[in-house]
């Protein structure tokens, strides 16, 4: 059994369940690794370790440096995720204690922030002292490989099921006239404006269809939801924001019952709402952000659109909404889909035969 140590210094609760958590949390469960997370601060409380993650073990530093040796010295894997400059000082730091242990980079990159990185001889030797640098998407890996000194694998964030339905099929039949959306509502990444004007220039073409849009509301943007719905008071039984739901059992009863997942992001990662969206059989319609593509295969299981386009949105909407075929089509093809490239545990398996390759 290996020990693998996840360093992630600032570490919240909601991470447990994104890549951050799942990917040390799976690869103990299923493929023989004692990980655990390394955090700076004690104090905090992570429920979810223990309701979701079987009581993943979170250790603390607390700017003890004895501690922090020690885990290092007892750590046969050392993953981080992101270049930030905590993750290379810690690469530094792990390699001159333990010189013959490996290191995991998940980059985590997006198209904006791989732009800005200055590949200056000090990132290219770190760079080198790690066994595996992975990032998310495919036009992203290609360019990192064209470009970088190093080699970059592919491996997507994917999905886990934590709810207590058993994940069989979606049938098509159980799902309704519904559009959905996750996410932080109201951020300038998140761009939910271009969807709510998307659902409104075109509601009159789909009027058997709903919206529904599920996470914490900005402040800021409360006052436009307030002035969208005063202008368009038609829409007020159509368009509905349940707020955050962190039951994972409630939120995928949801997704398996909307047929169309709607993202309408100006940047993105590997938004981890893509592979639950598809595990659950909708059909994604999503700007043109990076990992769309993948997602989607390149339009074959969606629709993209260009960013802050709500014209093209809506032209989307109405094609596809009036389109039942179709959404059934992609409803029983993109799980298949999923289950084969976006599967958290056979994703890990990748993982896990890179490391030992």
């Amino acid at each position: 059994m290996k020990n693998l140590t996840l360093f992630w210094p600032e570490l919240a609760n909601y991470h447990l369940t994104k890549d951050v958590g799942i990917i040390p949390f799976v690869l103990r469960k299923y493929y023989d690794y004692n990980s655990c997370i390394l955090v700076n601060n004690e104090g905090l409380v992570y429920d979810d370790a223990k309701k979701y993650l079987e009581d993943l073990p979170i250790k603390y530093i607390n700017n003890n440096n004895d501690v922090l040796i020690k885990i290092l010295k007892e750590t046969d894997v050392l993953m981080v995720i992101g270049i930030y400059n905590f993750n290379l000082d810690m690469i530094n730091r792990y390699k001159s204690i333990r010189p013959d242990g490996k290191i995991y980079l998940k980059t985590d990159m997006n198209i904006h922030w791989l732009n800005r990185i200055n590949l200056s001889d000090y990132i290219v030797d770190i760079l080198k002292k790690c066994d595996l640098i992975s990032t998310e998407c495919e036009n992203i890996c290609n360019i990192m490989n064209n470009a970088w000194p190093v080699k970059i694998e592919c491996i997507p964030n994917g999905y886990y099921n934590f709810s207590n339905l058993d994940g069989s099929k979606v049938l098509f039949n159980e799902k309704e006239n519904i559009i959905l959306t996750v996410g932080r509502i109201g951020t300038f990444q998140k761009a939910t404006e271009i969807l709510l004007d998307g659902f409104r220039l075109c509601e009159s073409e789909i009027p058997n269809w709903k919206l529904k849009i599920v996470g914490t509301i900005e402040e800021n943007f409360k006052s436009y939801i307030d002035n969208f719905l005063k202008s368009n008071p038609h829409l007020d039984s159509r368009v509905e924001f349940t707020g955050p739901i962190k039951d994972k059992n409630e939120l995928q009863n949801i997704y398996r019952k909307c047929k169309i997942f709607c993202l309408p992001s100006r940047c993105e990662g590997f938004p981890i709402v893509f592979p639950e969206a598809a595990h659950n059989g909708c059909y994604i319609i999503s700007t043109c952000i990076d990992p769309s593509y993948d997602i989607t295969d390149h339009e074959k299981y969606g629709r993209i659109f260009p960013l802050n386009n709500p014209n093209y949105l809506s032209q989307a909407f109405i094609e596809v909404c009036n389109n039942e075929a179709e959404l059934e089509r992609v409803c029983n093809e993109i799980q298949i889909y999923a289950n084969e490239n976006f599967d958290w545990i056979k994703l890990c398996g990748k993982i896990d035969s890179l490391l030992n390759s």
